[in-house]
C-alpha cells in the first residue's frame, strides 16, 4: 500500500474529527434526520475498525458531506459563544470613549460636528503633533482588536435573521452632519457601519501630518455620535460597527479590485461609446486625452460623467474642477483621460465591496450619499445586462425612487433623535408604519430572473399601498402629538429622496452575475480567489437572492 501524503493525512484527522462532532450532535438531539432518507443508509453502514476509530472506507459522500456541515454549524456556534456581539461592541466604542472622549464633550460644548472638530485640531503645529504622535499605536490596537473579533462579530451579524439589516458603504463613514439612525432606523432593523480608521488606512499612509490629525478626530467624534445606539440594551442592535475584510485581507482587496477593473471596463464602455477589452487598452486610449478639449471630445454619453451630484456646469468645467481638486492629486495626474478612467475604476470597486459585504451579512446596501448611489445603481445595471446576455431574459434592473409615488415631495421620519429612536425600539410602537420598506425589500431579494418581472410590479403595488398607509400614519400620529423621550414625533419629518435599485441576475454575486466567475475572471485566476469569496459562491448556490440597495437622502427638514 503507498503511504499516505501529508495531505491525505491531514484531511483524515480533519475528517475523524467531524465524525466525532456529528456522533455528539447526534447524541445530544442537535440533528434530526427524517426517516427515509439515503443518508439514514450510509450511517448505518459506517464501521469501527479494531484499533477503535472509524474505518474511514466505510464512510461514504453523505456522511462526509453531513459531518462537514454539522461541523461548521458547532464551530460557528462555538466562536461565537467566545464574546457577545454586546461585549465586542461596548469594548470597541469604549476605547474611543476613553481616548477621545474630552475632545468628544468638548465638540458638544462648542456644538460643532465632527468636521469642525477635525479642521480645529488642525490649525496649531502642537495640536498636530499631539493627536498625531500615537497614530502607529492607534492603528495597531485597531486592527488587533478586529483581527481577535471581526470574525466573531461577523457571525453574530450573519446568523441574525428574518431582519431588514442596512449596510453603510459608497463613503468612508455616514455624513458627519446628521446621523444615519436618526435618518432611517425606523424603516431598518440593523445598520451596519464600517471602521472608518481602517478604511482610511491608505490615507494616513499618503497624507500630511494635518490632514492625519484631522481624520483622527473626525473619525472618532463620528464613532463616539453612535455610542449610545451601538450599547444599547434592545433585542436587535440598532447600530454595529464592523471591520470590512478588504481592510484585513490582502487577497479579497486585490480581488475587489479585479472587479473594480472589470465593470471600469463596462462603464468607460458606455462613458466613450466604445469597446475595451482590457485594462491596458482603456488606459492607453485615456492616456491620449491629456486635454480638457480632447476628453470632452471623447465622451459618448455624457450622462455618465459623474465626479460629484453636486457638481454644476458642463463636462469641460467638472473636469477642470477635478484636475484642481485636492481628491484627485492623490492620484499623481493631471490628465483627464487617466482622471476619469481612475474614477470608473475606483467607484466601481467600491460598488462591487459593498455588494459582497451585503451578501456576506445578509442585508442590503444603505447609500446616503447621491454620486455613491448612481454608481451602485450603474454596477447593477451592468450586472443585470450580463444576466441578460447568459439567461436570454430583458429588463432584468430597476432603479425607482418612492418619493415618484407622492403628489411632491416625499415626507418621512428621518430625524429622530437617538434616545428617542431607542424608546420607540423598546416599545415596539412603529411597527405600523414600517412596510413601506418591509415589504418590498424581502420580495425583491427573492427575485429570480423567471419571475423578477412579475415580481416587481407587484412589488411597487404592495409598496405604493404602504405607502399610502404611512402617510395616513404619519398625519395621524402628529396629531395625537405622541413623545418619545420628550421628542415630538412632529419634529421627526423631513422630506427627499427615498429610493430602491434591485437587479435580478439568478444569484446575488455582484460583478460575477450568473455567468460564473470562471467566466468573467479564467479559469487561472479563479483557483486563486481568497477562501473567503470561495465560501460566499458556494453560499450563493444555496440562496437564490438578488442584491437589493436602499438610497435614504435627506433634502429639507420640516417643522411641527
Amino acid at each position: 500500500m503507498a503511504e499516505k501524503t501529508k495531505e491525505e493525512m491531514e484531511y483524515e484527522e480533519r475528517l475523524r474529527r467531524r465524525l466525532k462532532v456529528l456522533q455528539e450532535q447526534m447524541k445530544q438531539g442537535k440533528v434530526k434526520i427524517a426517516e427515509g432518507l439515503k443518508v439514514v443508509d450510509s450511517l448505518e453502514a459506517v464501521r469501527v475498525g479494531p484499533d477503535g476509530e472509524v474505518d474511514l472506507d466505510t464512510v461514504d459522500g453523505l456522511v462526509r458531506s453531513m459531518a462537514l456541515a454539522v461541523t461548521e454549524m458547532h464551530d460557528r456556534e462555538e466562536l461565537k459563544k467566545l464574546a457577545s456581539l454586546s461585549e465586542i461592541q461596548n469594548s470597541y466604542f469604549n476605547f474611543f470613549e476613553q481616548n477621545f472622549g474630552h475632545f468628544y464633550k468638548l465638540m458638544l460644548k462648542r456644538k460643532l460636528t465632527p468636521h469642525d472638530a477635525g479642521r480645529a485640531a488642525m490649525q496649531s503645529e502642537g495640536s498636530i503633533r499631539e493627536i498625531t504622535e500615537h497614530l502607529d499605536k492607534l492603528m495597531d490596537f485597531i486592527e488587533e482588536f478586529w483581527s481577535e473579533l471581526g470574525d466573531i462579530a461577523h457571525a453574530h451579524v450573519e446568523d441574525q435573521h428574518n431582519n431588514i439589516k442596512g449596510v453603510f458603504g459608497g463613503d468612508l463613514f455616514p455624513a458627519h452632519d446628521e446621523n444615519i439612525a436618526s435618518k432611517c432606523g425606523i424603516y431598518t432593523d440593523t445598520i451596519i457601519l464600517p471602521d472608518p480608521f481602517l478604511r482610511s488606512k491608505h490615507i494616513f499612509q499618503h497624507s500630511k501630518p494635518a490632514d492625519q490629525a484631522y481624520y483622527i478626530i473626525k473619525h472618532a467624534m463620528n464613532i463616539l455620535q453612535y455610542k449610545l445606539l451601538a450599547c444599547a440594551e434592545v433585542d436587535v442592535p440598532i447600530v454595529v460597527v464592523l471591520p470590512d475584510i478588504t481592510a484585513l485581507e490582502k487577497e479579497e482587496r486585490e480581488f475587489v479590485h479585479e472587479l473594480g477593473l472589470s465593470d471600469s471596463l463596462k462603464h468607460s464602455g458606455k462613458l466613450f461609446g466604445r469597446k475595451f477589452e482590457s485594462i491596458d487598452e482603456l488606459l492607453e486610449f485615456a492616456q491620449e486625452l491629456d486635454t480638457i478639449e480632447r476628453a470632452v471630445a471623447a465622451i459618448d454619453d455624457k450622462s455618465r460623467l459623474l465626479f460629484d451630484t453636486e457638481w454644476q456646469g458642463d463636462p469641460a468645467s467638472q473636469l477642470e474642477r477635478a484636475i484642481n481638486s485636492p481628491h484627485y492629486e492623490l492620484i499623481g495626474t493631471k490628465n483627464p483621460g487617466i482622471i476619469l478612467a481612475n474614477q470608473a475604476v475606483g467607484r466601481m470597486s467600491v460598488s462591487n465591496e459593498l455588494l459582497i459585504k451585503s451578501r456576506r451579512l445578509r442585508g442590503s446596501p444603505l447609500v446616503d450619499a447621491p454620486t455613491s448611489w448612481q454608481y451602485l445603481a450603474w454596477k447593477m445595471e451592468y450586472d443585470a445586462h450580463d444576466a441578460e446576455i447568459a439567461t436570454h431574459t430583458k429588463d432584468l434592473h430597476i432603479t425607482r425612487g418612492l418619493q415618484d409615488l407622492a403628489d411632491g415631495e416625499m415626507q418621512w421620519l428621518g430625524r429622530v433623535p437617538p434616545e428617542a429612536l431607542i424608546e420607540v425600539r423598546k416599545q415596539d410602537a412603529m411597527d405600523e408604519i414600517r412596510g413601506i420598506l418591509g415589504k418590498g425589500v424581502h420580495e425583491l431579494t427573492s427575485s429570480n430572473p423567471n419571475n423578477f418581472h412579475r415580481t416587481r410590479d407587484q412589488i411597487f403595488d404592495n409598496i405604493n399601498e404602504a405607502f399610502e398607509i404611512h402617510k395616513a400614519n404619519i398625519k395621524a400620529l402628529r396629531v395625537k402629538q405622541w413623545k418619545f423621550a420628550g421628542s415630538d414625533i412632529g419634529s421627526w419629518l423631513v422630506t427627499g429622496t427615498l429610493g430602491i435599485t434591485a437587479a435580478a441576475t439568478g444569484a446575488p454575486i455582484w460583478a460575477l452575475a450568473a455567468l460564473g466567475a470562471d467566466q468573467i475572471l479564467g479559469a487561472p485566476k479563479l483557483k486563486e480567489l481568497p477562501s473567503s469569496i470561495k465560501e460566499l459562491i458556494n453560499e450563493n448556490k444555496k440562496a437564490n437572492m438578488s442584491p437589493v440597495a436602499m438610497l435614504f437622502n435627506i433634502k429639507k427638514r420640516l417643522n411641527k
